[in-house]
């Protein structure tokens, strides 16, 4: 993996541009959300695509593709953020120009469907992005706690534990034990589409955390046992399993999705974190994608070895 690339701190009073590179966003919902984040004391540019809609996507590929690349060479916008997820990022992945955009060096957050874009950032630039927070979320769907912990990683305020602040009532130790390395987190529908493919960064002492939405439990398990059969799980140093049931349909007679991991890493000596606040509910901790980490699953904590934004100079 190349070495890392950190976006710039984001300053107060900064410009926050909002793109779709993936599904279509509600034009009431994204402009309220914007007003919220001005209300926070931040400039708001719309990609003036990101209201388009195609079918299942927010426009056509090369507009999508296009209003991407340009919310990152503009010089009115200090960061971008998704305004929602969805589908359809992995469509543009190949035309992506992963150094034009870690050149900018603005902080980019993003979730859920737009993770295939933040791995393949980190992977072909070593550029370090944000999984949490989307733009229209801003506006209701998420915690005060989960904006604020957005807030202090953009600005460069965040140190130690990046799951402080949230519940750990329900945090789980599948297998206890400490390990250093890269976060990786993300959705795991997105994870396993990325292997096979060069988009995929390299995995060897990775520390990897997984998220699901409204997927029954048989899939997860395919999903999961996807991963084990290519070989993921003997290059982590760790795993953390975020929310895996939100929107996921109530089923009886079949294994919880506790069991369903811990059969997955069978044989394996890895530490794993289960039931952490990260996933498609209103607690969702955000977390550096390609930071340098140290998991205490013991202590249940995911804890910052090294800053993720640099001062501007």
């Amino acid at each position: 993996m190349k070495r890392a690339a950190l976006p710039w701190a984001l300053a107060s009073g900064a410009t926050i541009g909002i793109c779709s590179p993936a599904g279509p966003v509600r034009p009431d919902k994204l402009e309220a959300a914007a007003k919220a984040i001005e209300k926070r004391g931040y400039r708001v540019v719309l990609s003036p695509s990101v209201f388009e809609q195609t079918g299942y996507l927010a426009g056509r590929d090369e507009t999508r593709l296009s209003s991407l690349h340009d919310m990152f060479e503009r010089k009115d916008v200090d960061a971008v953020f998704t305004s929602r997820g969805g589908y359809g990022t992995s469509r543009i992945l190949a035309q992506v120009q992963s150094e034009r955009i870690a050149a900018s060096r603005k902080p980019f957050v993003a979730f859920s469907d737009v993770t295939a874009l933040q791995w393949f950032l980190l992977g072909q630039a070593g550029f370090v992005t944000f999984s949490g927070t989307l733009a229209v979320e801003w506006a209701g769907g998420v915690s005060d706690e989960a904006l604020a912990a957005t807030m202090r990683l953009l600005s460069g305020n965040a140190q130690g534990d990046l799951l402080a602040g949230f519940s750990k009532d329900d945090f789980k130790v599948l297998r206890r034990g400490r390990c250093d390395g890269v976060l990786l987190p993300g959705n795991l529908t997105l994870v396993a589409n990325l292997l096979g493919t060069p988009f995929l960064p390299d995995l060897a002492d990775t520390i990897l955390v997984l998220e699901e939405v409204g997927e029954a439990r048989y899939r997860l398990d395919r999903l999961l046992f996807h991963l084990r059969n290519a070989g993921v799980f003997a290059r982590i140093s760790g795993l953390v399993i975020g929310d895996m049931t939100h929107g996921a349909p109530i089923e009886e007679g079949v294994p919880a999705v506790e069991q369903l991991v811990r059969e997955a890493t069978e044989g394996y000596a890895f530490p794993i974190l289960y039931g952490v606040s990260y996933g498609h509910g209103p607690l969702r901790a955000t977390l550096p994608v390609g930071a340098q980490v140290r998991l205490d699953t013991g202590q249940g904590e995911l804890l910052l070895l090294a800053p993720v934004v640099a001062e501007r100079v």
